[in-house]
């Protein structure tokens, strides 16, 4: 699949984790985002209480068998073989993942993101040929990730637009209250993980993201 900024829009974020384990409600929940508009989807089965093994690459299988049903791109964190095992569109890598070049090299013609934090963090990662989209933040606190580094805020986000020429997702701790002022700062478009996870109105959640609502 060829990779569109317009795919970086509603960018949904997940796993079993991130809603308490309930993978019936996960994939309700993924589902029902999927018809509701959102524009990219990343498995990301990872961090404490997450899934492992057959049953998280059959939970993959499935999860690739809804995205494909409703047009949307798939991305998987982290894992090139479990991407290529369900067939996925794309992989994306953070800081502490396996080098960005060596992804690039062995991602035969998928669709690449790189998590950055910094500008420091991005001229670090060396060459960038081949990469698709940068995922910046976090933007503001957030408690969906264990690992997860300062806020930035919304003038790291501008430094950050200001270093790099590739269409940036901005992520972390992103909501229907505040995604209006980061929809301003020229991204690509916004990733959420707790947002729609745990919305009890995933439609209008997904509006309010796109700015429609």
């Amino acid at each position: 699949m060829k990779f569109n900024p317009d795919m970086l829009r509603v960018y949904f974020i997940g796993g079993t984790q991130n809603i308490g384990g309930d993978k019936a409600k996960f994939i309700e929940q993924l589902t029902t985002a999927c018809q509701s508009g959102i524009t990219m989807f990343q498995y990301r089965e990872k961090g404490k209480g997450a899934l492992v093994g057959q049953e998280r690459l059959e939970l993959g299988q499935t999860v690739r068998d809804i995205t494909k049903q409703y047009g949307v791109p798939l991305i998987v964190d982290d894992d090139l073989a479990l991407a290529r095992a369900i067939d996925a569109d794309g992989i994306h890598v953070g800081q502490s993942d396996t080098p960005i070049q060596e992804i690039v090299k062995q991602a035969d013609g998928m669709i690449v993101g790189l998590s950055v934090h910094d500008p420091n963090e991005l001229m670090n990662s060396g060459d960038l040929t081949g990469v698709d989209y940068i995922g910046v933040g976090p933007i503001y606190a957030t408690n969906s990730k264990d690992d997860a580094k300062q806020p930035i805020g919304l003038d790291g986000l501008f430094t950050m637009n200001q270093a790099t020429l590739k269409p940036i997702v901005a992520i972390g701790g992103i909501h229907e209250d505040n995604v209006d002022a980061v929809l301003k700062h020229s991204v690509s478009g916004v990733a959420v993980i707790s947002d729609i996870m745990q919305s009890k109105n995933i439609p209008l959640t997904i509006k309010h993201l796109k700015g429609e609502a």
